[in-house]
This record gives structure tokens, sequence and C-alpha cells, in this order.
């Protein structure tokens, strides 16, 4: 017998007390609670559509069913649509999209709540919209304490106000900071940073390559 200690790896299914459940049957077991929310499958992935009244109560069933066992909040993220209308360019030489218009008659800006059952080993997220003039949703940190600080994100990038939460101030940003930096209509580039020799980097529209590498 070796005199070397072994390490015992846990399996896959180490910690796993239920079975996970199918995309669909989470789909249906979301419907039966929520009827009036839509839902969507799309390339192996469950959205669950939610308004910002229907939001507490969906979260708060979806973490204490037995069925869903959504322990775990994995991430909350943000992404803002403006309204008008937009052009995409072609772009073949990066992800090989074509152009595409996107137009929206009013502005979102839409939150997305990533859950897994850590008993179960299945995930899927909920999606969230609310009016980028005034985004306001009711805060989630009494169902999800990790909340806290994803919430803080959202509010500091995106300007989405979270009613509730125990202390709603930036995270990444000096708090004299203004603006929120991940909007589609922030300023790109022409920020007053004191660059090497004084350098100042003008926005993408007024930059002469040569000037800014040199």
């Amino acid at each position: 017998m070796s005199d070397r200690q072994t390490t015992n790896v846990p399996d896959a299914d180490h910690g796993l007390t239920g079975v996970a459940m199918s995309l669909e049957a989470i789909e249906r077991r979301v419907q039966t609670r929520f009827p009036s929310l839509a839902t969507d499958i799309a390339f192996g992935e469950l959205t669950v559509h939610a308004t910002p009244d229907t939001l507490v109560d969906l979260l708060g069933y979806c973490r204490d069913d037995a069925q869903l066992s959504c322990e775990m909040l994995a991430d909350l993220s943000g992404v803002h649509w403006p309204a008008g209308e937009h052009i995409i360019d072609r772009q073949p030489s990066t992800t090989g999209w074509p152009e595409y218009r996107v137009s929206r008659e009013r502005g979102v800006v839409e939150v997305l709540y990533v859950l897994r059952s850590m008993t179960r080993n299945h995930w899927f997220r909920v999606s969230v919209g609310t009016d980028d003039e005034q985004p306001r949703l009711p805060s989630v940190v009494d169902i999800y304490p990790t909340a806290n600080f994803h919430e803080r994100e959202v509010y500091d990038f995106f300007g989405v106000e979270f009613d509730g939460h125990p202390d709603l101030t930036r995270i990444l940003m000096p708090d004299d900071w203004v603006g929120h930096p991940h909007r589609k209509d922030y300023p790109l580039g022409g920020v007053d940073i004191p660059y090497k020799n004084d350098k100042y980097i003008p926005p993408p529209d007024e930059r002469k390559l040569r000037e800014v590498i040199r």
C-alpha cells in the first residue's frame, strides 16, 4: 500500500439532491403560477419575461418552490436599448453578423437575472424592462442578498433606481461622476483624463488615428 495520501475528487453529482428539470418543464412550472408572463426557449436557454410588478413574487417563487429550487442569483446585469431606429453595420471581420435594423418607439433598460439551482443543477434567466427616461425597479435584496452589489452596479452603469435597496450608491465610478457609462446615449471618449504627455483622447468620430497612437 502506498504511503502517498490520496485525494478524493467529488464526482459530477456531488451535492445534488434532486434531478435537473428540463427547460420545458421549468417553463410549464413558471407559467402555471404566472400564466400572464411570456417565455421563450432559444439556443438551449430559457428566458422568462417578467414585469416590474411581478418581479419580486416571481423570484421569490423560483427560490422557494421545491421543484425549481433556485437558491442562487448567479448574475444580475443590464443592457440599454435606446429609442429610435438604429442600423447595425455588417461585421464580417469580427463577429460575422450581417447588417440589421433595430427600431423602438421608447427606450428601455433591460435587467437580466440569472437564477440557478445548486441542488438540482438547472438554470434560466428572468428578463424585465423599465423605461430608460426614469428607470425604476423593485429591489430583490430581501430575496437574494447578493443582489445588493449587483443592483448597485446596474444603478452605477445604467441609472436604474432599485426601490427598497438598503444603500443604493455607486460601486465602481466615483460618487460625483455624471452620467451612467453603459448607456448607449453616454458619450464615447472625450473624457478629460491625464494621459502621458498631457494627451487628450477625443471622441471616436473626431479622432485621427495617427495622432492618437503617437
